[in-house]
């Protein structure tokens, strides 16, 4: 069993932290309220270049409020609250989506009217170099080859799965430095399932950092670099790879019991 961790720190990490590299995403102490009632109460992680890092946790944990405030979504108040660098706090949604910092939220959120291929064509005007472009798009198509043999058929003909696919593509098409997910599994197939698993695995090895917001606790601890356990908007727990077989831990981390 892990180290307790203070706010998604274990010691271990702690001591290790001059020398892992500047953080791409750099979380310290966010919390977000609606209306008095708080949702996220002082939550401190971050995620490295090229890592991916996982988020789990029960429903009314405050996962997906985390990211709506990293987006600009939702007002946040945070010690640090950094992306490359450069402070999110009070930019506008479409200024952080322009910065390589892509949500996919959870719902898919694509264009049911639109064809396949417009769907993926607005993911392109939030990129910021339009060379290799060509390249980009063909890469998204082999990750999901169901989009190609679809791109003319309206979006909204597109079962859940495909559907998710798509709205990964176009995120991806953007050219994202960070890939911040909320949960992809969500009411899809367990071949569905496979499939966005497997396309995460290759962003990842690619190159580009990912911050996964799951159901799936098992497959995210395996996955990630580091899991993060979300319960009544703090930090209870942070898991890596080796817990993703110890299944009284995982029943603890995410029941809480």
């Amino acid at each position: 069993m892990p180290d307790t961790p203070v706010n998604g720190e274990t010691p271990q990490n702690a001591a290790s932290a001059s020398a892992r590299p500047e953080p791409i995403l750099d979380v310290q102490n966010l919390s977000v309220a609606y209306g008095g009632v708080t949702a996220v109460a002082g939550v401190s992680f971050h995620v490295g270049p090229g890592e991916l890092v996982g988020v789990i946790g029960p429903n009314g944990a405050g996962k997906s409020s985390t990211l709506l405030a990293l987006a600009g979504a939702v007002r946040g108040k945070a010690d640090r609250l950094t992306f490359e660098g450069t402070s999110l706090l009070g930019r506008k949604p479409e200024q952080i989506a322009r910065s390589g910092f892509a949500l996919v939220p959870e719902g898919h959120h694509i264009f049911g009217a639109l064809s396949v291929s417009d769907n993926l064509r607005l993911g392109e005007v939030a990129r910021r170099d339009r060379a290799g472009l060509a390249t980009t798009r063909e890469w998204v198509l082999e990750l999901f080859p169901i989009l190609r043999e679809f791109l003319g058929r309206p979006a909204g003909l597109l079962s859940g799965g495909q559907q998710q696919q798509l709205a990964i593509a176009r995120a991806l098409l953007s050219e994202p430095r960070l890939l911040v997910l909320d949960e992809p599994s969500l009411g899809l197939s367990p071949t569905a399932i496979d499939t966005v698993f497997e396309a995460i695995a290759a962003v990842q090895q690619a190159g580009t950092a990912v911050l996964l917001v799951e159901q799936r606790a098992q497959q995210t601890v395996a996955a990630a670099a580091r899991t993060h356990v979300l319960g009544e908007g703090r930090i209870t727990m942070t898991l890596g790879p080796a817990d993703a077989t110890d299944a009284e831990l995982l029943a603890k981390a995410y029941l809480g019991s």
